[in-house]
């Protein structure tokens, strides 16, 4: 009865004195109309890969050693949507309040294009076919449950969207229109110019099992396009241009500390053998930079002989043994944890683009010197580690572009596999899935059958949410079957 007066008093007080707030439920701080601006922000936060992921160890640079954590199995089964279309329906709303802009909408349109072409590519690789046509209609024409797209056609709306945004952008440029929202180039539109060609160029090798077969794609053709007219076609080329967080006090880098205090021993993530044994056997500077040497090596005469990887295919427990005895080397925390600020982690740098333009020239696609943009492939990667001229040139030297385009093509990948290291995501995996360069280990720890998965099995949200759809997608490209061995259009 007490507390009973206590309400009632309450709510007598409230009736006098609170103020009368029309919809309770609505929250007073959101924000209901947000500008073009404002997303864009919240795009650009979702567009990177943070390193040491587990991205990481699916590219075998780095192997788990402690069983609480999962180690390296290629077990994972389904994939998510959620980082890719509500980013999109994002970008969808950007180009909506950036046409109520006018004039100043323009860049957040042409932006948009971009967007559009990097989440659906992004999508369409872990999975293969996927809704895009109808995916942004949910509000607008009340379809919840979109049509997916073969993987080409999406691959032919890409391809479309960034050719389109390149075309709309030296206008802009010339105007010096900024975006200020931008935390990635500081609103400088001349070098988005550059990430959408790198972009394209990425996109398009991607495509090179589809390149003889797929003539609405027009793969070599754009390729020989885009390298021939640097002018129309402005690409990444240095580090200067790099698409790359950089961290900062408040964005700290992924293996900084809470605390701020840095542990510069870490013997349950070590080096994966597939990157060590490379850079052992081209004696590559970078691995004294991102590594220490093992323990138990050390007073080898031979400075790369100190370095040891271990084998993604072994079974944790042996892992462990080995790290416990100093066999494996660890993380040059000296290196990556500098400060808060860490280094940057690129998404698309100069090395991967160089190389890219090499394998281009290497496959006839575009006339030129795959030589040199080999070698300038690794001369902007060890740049990045701050390798000095002389170690970089006689680096080069021991590791020439070589004679025959097979054995071109094979040094090309895989100096493009060791400028990866903790960048780019995925993209490891993905070159390997496409070329089979480097050779992946496979072994007892392999919990897919000894293979290595090719994609992401749809999202379990699909099944109850667009069966229809997703089980046609199923059947028109794997027979039925959604697992990680269904082997996509694009790589086929």
């Amino acid at each position: 009865m007490k507390n009973l007066k206590y309400i009632i008093l309450s709510l007598a007080i409230c009736l006098a004195s609170c103020e009368d707030i029309p919809d309770p439920q609505k929250d007073p701080g959101a924000i209901t109309k947000p500008s073009a601006d404002l997303m864009l922000t919240g795009i650009l936060l979702n567009t990177y890969d943070s390193p040491w992921s587990t991205d990481q160890r699916h590219n075998q640079y780095m192997t788990q050693n402690e069983a609480y954590y999962e180690g390296q199995p290629y077990s994972w089964t389904s994939g998510s949507y959620d980082g890719f279309y509500t980013t999109l329906r994002n970008v969808n709303q950007m180009e909506i309040e950036a046409e109520k802009m006018g004039e100043l909408g323009a860049p957040y349109k042409t932006m948009a294009k971009f967007f559009k072409a990097y989440f659906y590519s992004r999508a369409t690789e872990m999975f293969g076919d996927i809704p895009m046509t109808e995916a942004m209609k949910g509000v607008s024409d009340q379809n919840f449950k979109p049509k997916y797209d073969s993987q080409k056609d999406v691959y032919i709306q890409v391809l479309k969207w960034l050719d389109e945004a390149n075309a709309e952008l030296p206008a802009l440029i010339e105007k010096r229109v900024t975006v200020p929202s931008d935390f990635i180039y500081n609103g400088d539109l001349s070098k988005w110019q550059k990430l959408v060609n790198s972009f394209r160029l990425r996109t398009l090798i991607s495509l090179s099992n589809r390149a003889d077969d797929t003539p609405e794609l027009n793969v070599k053709q754009q390729f020989a396009t885009i390298v021939a007219n640097p002018a129309k076609y402005p690409l990444i080329l240095t580090n200067a241009d790099n698409f790359q967080i950089v961290y900062n006090t408040f964005n700290t880098y992924p293996l900084w500390p809470s605390n701020g205090v840095v542990v510069k021993n870490d013997k349950r993530n070590t080096l994966g053998a597939t990157y060590v044994d490379i850079a052992k056997a081209t004696q590559d500077p970078r691995l004294m930079v991102v590594a220490l040497p093992a323990e138990a090596l050390v007073k080898n005469t031979d400075v790369f002989a100190r370095y040891g990887g271990g084998k993604t295919g072994d079974l944790q427990s042996t892992l462990l043994d080995q790290s416990s005895k100093g066999l494996l080397s660890m993380i040059n925390f000296d290196f990556w944890e500098t400060s808060a600020a860490g280094v940057p982690a690129i998404q698309l740098g100069a090395p991967e683009v160089n190389f890219a333009i090499a394998e281009g020239i290497n496959r006839g696609w575009a006339t030129g010197s795959a030589a040199t943009y080999y070698q300038k492939g690794i001369e902007e990667s060890m740049k990045f580690y701050s390798i000095g001229a002389a170690a970089v040139a006689g680096f080069i030297a021991a590791n020439p572009y070589p004679a025959t385009a097979a054995q071109g093509l094979n040094k090309i990948l895989e100096q493009k596999y060791m400028s990866f290291f903790e960048n780019s995501g995925k993209q490891a995996f993905y070159d390997y899935r496409r070329t089979g360069v480097p050779t992946f280990d496979i072994g007892q720890a392999n919990a897919n059958n000894n293979q290595i998965p090719v994609r992401w099995a749809y999202p379990t949200s699909e099944y109850t949410t667009n069966e229809v759809n997703v089980k046609a997608a199923i059947q028109a490209q794997y027979s039925g079957a959604d697992t990680q061995n269904g082997e996509m259009w694009l790589v086929k």
